[in-house]
């Protein structure tokens, strides 16, 4: 795949994750100095990326199931990487229902979530055929996604209270003793997907470090342009704070006077090719692990699964619980994934000598 055709996926599949639960579980974790819990987990992410990627340049082609079956054998990498899929089947069912209940709630409030959940056909067609052909629908998402979400969070800075800010320093860093903090990892786990590639071409940590760049800046927007403009007593309370800084915006001169509907038709635009990406990697480490000969069973079997546990969720707290409960799979795919992927490359370039 081309590097630029990654490096967009790259930018997308993090983007989508960071408008719901990502702000309320920051201002969770840190009331005060919020940047730092925002900072601390690029940086986690930069390092983890760059051993990643040096493992997998020891594998050119291949993906993490070649490289843990070919090392280790089947049954270790199933046992790898068995908690990586149960992390993308809870992230998949929390992040997608959580914005699919925006959408319930802002443009179509009385259609019942079971007809709106029918929008993972798009996802999942887009899986069925392949990634190179959600890379390619990734470009004209970004294209007109990225630039309408800019907007939209930028349009409300005339209502900033920029004493909201303080206090900017968290001395104590007292986040780090926050589940809070920790349950915000997943909006950095997109950097997985790099793996699932079989990579031919080396991508450059330099290149990844500079779309971080930006997203950072996405980042620290989704979180401080609620609290500038609500304050984080009120902020914890929203279930969708990114949506309602929007809406306290009169803007009569665009083309829809309400522009939550901007923000929102953008976010689940690129939210689908994120969705896309989950599930093709799921349907891959199906079919790998457990020897599904036709793709297209992998991928109805695992549709009507996720169709199902989403339509199970029946209110936000179950949701919160489930972000909460998926906590430790998601440290486990950010940090023992990469590392095992570092240590094989080691193993096999000493073996290589």
């Amino acid at each position: 795949m081309n590097k630029n055709l990654v490096l967009i996926l790259f930018l997308l599949v993090h983007l989508s994750l960071f408008f719901y639960l990502y702000p309320v579980n920051i201002i969770e974790a840190a009331a005060k100095g919020s940047w730092e819990p925002i900072l601390v987990g690029f940086l986690l992410e930069a390092l983890l990326t760059g051993v990643y990627l040096k493992g997998l340049s020891a594998f050119p082609g291949k993906d993490i199931v070649d490289i843990f079956t070919g090392i280790s054998g089947k049954w270790i990498a199933r046992a790898m990487l068995i908690p990586y899929f149960i992390f993308l089947f809870v992230n998949f069912n929390v992040a997608h229902r959580m914005e699919l209940d925006s959408v319930n709630v802002v443009l179509l409030p009385k259609t019942p979530m079971l007809f709106l959940l029918l929008l993972y056909g798009i996802p999942f067609y887009a899986a069925w055929k392949g990634i190179h052909s959600i890379a390619r629908g990734a470009v004209i998402v970004c294209i007109f996604g990225v630039p309408l979400i800019l907007f939209s969070l930028m349009s409300s800075i005339k209502n900033f209270n920029f004493y909201q800010i303080f206090p900017l320093l968290d001395v104590h860093m007292t986040f780090f003793s926050k589940t809070q903090f920790y349950s915000a990892l997943f909006a950095h786990s997109g950097f997985l997907f790099l793996g699932m590639l079989g990579l031919k071409e080396k991508i450059s940590i330099r290149n990844i470090i500079l779309v971080l760049m930006v997203l950072f800046f996405f980042g620290l927007c989704t979180v401080y342009v609620p609290l500038l403009i609500f304050g984080p007593e009120a902020l914890i309370y929203l279930r969708y704070p990114v949506v309602l800084t929007s809406d306290t915006v009169d803007m009569e001169w665009v083309i829809f006077d309400w522009l939550p509907t901007f923000f929102v038709i953008s976010t689940i635009a690129i939210s689908m090719v994120e969705a896309a990406v989950s599930f093709w990697i799921m349907t891959t480490l199906l079919q790998k692990l457990f020897s599904f000969r036709k793709r297209g069973w992998a991928i109805l079997c695992l549709g009507v699964m996720l169709y199902v546990s989403s339509a199970m969720i029946i209110n936000t707290d179950l949701l919160d619980r489930l972000n909460s409960w998926n906590t430790i799979f998601c440290l486990y795919s950010i940090i023992v994934i990469p590392m095992m992927i570092w240590m094989m490359s080691s193993k096999y370039r000493r073996g290589s000598a």
